[in-house]
């Protein structure tokens, strides 16, 4: 709902405008209360009542609940930006309260601070400016990276030992990626953040979508490890060439695309993108490869697929390159020569 007001002026030359009743009612703003004017960069000018910013608790019912539906709850929260999350139940059951604290290990700074006999309390300790943001995409990447090239590696050398460590590292990624989803969910929830983070949404949204991307090609990465233990036969050494050939020309679209975004840098992004339009059949070499050693047809076409799937993530990354690269306050402005 939206309230209109007309600005009155007193005999000292002050503005006034009145607080719609309604609101002032449901946030809990009376005489005295201190408020925060927050100027935006479109020319708004946004109202914080300042006890608002600890009023950031939420709970969840546990009684008669499917363990996955609480996890869930407990991570949309978690994204959502709440500091204080109470699960609460009749009487928590000790495998209950073993549930919630590995969702609490699983996600980052998340820690169980007080349980009585129907509750867990989990508070949510991380300081957004101990893990910023730029760091944290950057670190996904790091690791995403790492996970690609040991992925292609344990596949075409058949190592089952390297291929599971790959998959055990998805679960570092993806820690990573909900906390930059959590200060997301943050800066959307309290608009007082962007100080804090010293990064406005704008920009956040674009990390965000970054570090989303990567996670996609480390769950490929995971695949791609996972389809080793599928390998009926080493693989010739013409198609273990050709596979490491098609990874490593994915991994240059990714990394010459993170380096983009990173440096703003959108004539690079043009670069990566024209690649889009001239890349490989990589379906006609997985046919070819699999009628060259067809008792390996399931794995082949596995590796081939996320091949083509991380290639085109890093396309994602250098179109969100182009948006980033574009200073804020100028995204109608027209170069020249262009209409």
């Amino acid at each position: 709902m939206a309230y209109r007001r007309r600005v009155q002026v007193t005999g000292g030359g002050t503005f006034l405008v009145t607080l719609p009743k309604e609101w002032a009612d449901a946030v809990g703003v009376t005489q005295g209360t201190s408020m925060l004017l927050v100027p935006g960069d479109s020319g708004s000018l946004i109202l914080v009542p300042l006890e608002n910013r600890s009023k950031n608790r939420c709970r969840i019912a546990l009684d008669g609940r499917d363990p996955v539906h609480v996890r869930r709850d407990i991570i949309a929260r978690y994204i959502a930006g709440y500091d204080v999350i109470e699960v609460v139940g009749d009487r928590i059951r000790p495998e209950q309260r073993r549930s919630v604290r590995e969702i609490a290990q699983s996600l980052v700074g998340l820690e169980v601070m007080g349980e009585t006999h129907g509750a867990v309390t989990l508070h949510c300790v991380v300081n957004a400016r101990d893990f910023p943001v730029e760091g944290t995409v950057r670190r996904i990447f790091d690791i995403t990276l790492g996970m690609w090239e040991d992925g292609i590696a344990a596949f075409t050398a058949r190592d089952e030992e390297l291929a599971q460590d790959v998959v055990e590292r998805d679960g570092d990624v993806d820690r990573l990626v909900l906390l930059v989803a959590r200060q997301f969910g943050l800066l959307l929830r309290d608009l007082l953040g962007e100080e804090d983070m010293q990064l406005s949404r704008f920009a956040c949204f674009h990390y965000h979508t970054v570090a989303d991307q990567l996670e996609r090609v480390a769950d490929h990465a995971a695949k791609v490890s996972r389809a080793t233990v599928h390998l009926a036969a080493a693989l010739t050494p013409s198609l273990a060439e050709g596979v490491g050939e098609a990874a490593q020309a994915s991994r240059e679209i990714l990394t010459r695309a993170v380096q983009a975004f990173e440096q703003r840098d959108g004539q690079l992004a043009n670069q990566v993108l024209e690649g889009k339009e001239r890349q490989e059949n990589l379906l006609a070499w997985a046919q070819s490869a699999i009628r060259e050693q067809p008792k390996n047809a399931f794995p082949l076409s596995i590796v081939m697929d996320s091949v083509y799937r991380s290639r085109e993530y890093g396309f994602n990354i250098a179109e969100v390159a182009l948006d980033a690269a574009v200073p804020v306050g100028q995204r109608n402005h027209v170069p020249p020569g262009n209409s």
